[in-house]
């Protein structure tokens, strides 16, 4: 009996089921460890985009997680815009919202907002820019604060246009019209967050 055993053992027949089963075990641990990579890097992924959401609602409070509110929204865009909602105790008290301005000298370019519940907005920034360099750019927060003119307006409270039209918004002298453009594009992108119904919107599709 043993040496059938023996036999058996130094068979190629045995050779080959011990590496299947070595290997088996090996793939398994793989994916076992690449699963579990991919839940962290998503987690750290959520936590870096909500924290981003902290900042642009600027002290809005929720408790909820915006990064899996997310809907696809028309008129921000010449496409569907990302539209992100916040909530506390199940009420909506903010929502992050992305918008294309155009009429400047190279639009569209793309900007993000955090708007309260009441339509005020808490915090604007560009996220992609094609204007002008030296004219255009001006705007940027990495070349001024012009955007901090922003921060607690609102439909209610402000005229939506530059002052050179009649509004309420700072232009540069010789550079009017990148501020027009995003004056008067952040004022539709405010008359459209009064209009959404969100029960009537798509659901973003989940990353992977």
């Amino acid at each position: 009996m043993t040496n059938k055993t023996n036999g058996f053992r130094d068979s190629s027949l045995y050779v080959g089921l011990l590496l299947s089963l070595i290997t088996m075990c090996c793939l398994g641990i793989v994916f076992a460890v690449k699963d579990f990579t991919a839940d962290s890097i998503r987690q750290a992924d959520i936590e870096k985009q909500n924290s981003a959401f902290r900042h642009l609602l600027n002290g809005v409070k929720f408790d909820n997680n915006p990064s899996a509110e997310c809907y696809l929204a028309d008129g921000f865009g010449s496409a569907e815009k990302k539209v992100y909602v916040a909530r506390s105790k199940e009420q909506v008290t903010a929502y992050v919202v992305y918008y294309d301005v155009t009429g400047g000298y190279s639009t569209p370019f793309s900007m993000v907002a955090g708007v309260g519940a009441d339509g005020i907005i808490n915090y604007v920034d560009v996220v992609e820019f094609n204007e002008t360099p030296g004219l255009g750019d001006k705007i940027l927060r990495r070349t001024g604060n012009y955007l901090d003119s922003f921060t607690g307006t609102g439909l209610s409270n402000r005229r939506f246009d530059v002052k050179k039209d009649g509004g309420d918004f700072d232009y540069f002298t010789g550079a009017t019209v990148t501020p027009r453009a995003v004056v008067r594009s952040t004022r539709a992108m405010l008359e459209r967050i009064g209009t959404l119904d969100l029960g009537s919107l798509k659901k973003c599709e989940a990353e992977k």
